[in-house]
């Protein structure tokens, strides 16, 4: 009886410090940086300058730690809008985004890197014409259409030839600061 109870006992605080020790998990820095840099990018997208909707979405998706991208969240919350709108920001799986419809003008922020589905998430921003970020290095070689790269100092990244792609110009003076990636 007493082997059981303190099996039980050994089960619970498990359960328990499993998500304290997640909830306590620090943000990498690369995370931090690119959700600090993220308003910028999509306020330099022209379509927003022209977009008569109220809101704009974006999207934080994750691969399997939802918990990372609802960190992330508070501080796109304390932005409030960009550009006249209000934000509308959602963590989504990346099966439920490449299932989904977003908003005609939304902005995705990957919060895990992409495996697999890169291929069909790359053409998914293009059919949908979404602005895609990842801050993770070497994804805007990869094809996504913008990030950052840190030198000596932080500069935003773009993938000239993603952005064509999916239909989205970025302002003239953001492009001559950023790094270009054709």
């Amino acid at each position: 009886m007493l082997k059981t109870a303190a099996k039980t006992l050994l089960a619970l605080l498990l359960s328990i410090a499993g998500p304290l020790s997640q909830a306590q998990e620090a943000l990498s820095p690369r995370l931090q940086i690119g959700i600090g840099i993220l308003p910028a990018i999509v306020a330099a997208n022209q379509r927003l300058a022209n977009d008569d909707a109220q809101s704009l979405s974006i999207y934080l998706v994750y691969q399997n730690n939802r918990h990372r991208a609802e960190q992330l969240r508070p501080a796109l919350e304390k932005i409030g809008k960009i550009r006249r709108h209000e934000l509308e920001i959602e963590s989504l799986s990346m099966t439920d985004l490449l299932q989904g419809d977003p908003a005609p003008t939304s902005a995705i922020f990957l919060v895990e890197p992409v495996g697999r589905e890169l291929d069909e998430l790359l053409a998914f921003t293009e059919r949908k014409r979404v602005l895609l970020f990842s801050p993770f290095v070497g994804d805007v070689e990869r094809g996504i259409a913008t990030g950052f790269r840190v030198t000596d100092k932080v500069l935003p990244m773009v993938n000239m030839t993603a952005l064509k792609q999916s239909n989205i110009q970025l302002k003239a003076f953001f492009l001559r600061v950023a790094v270009k990636h054709e």
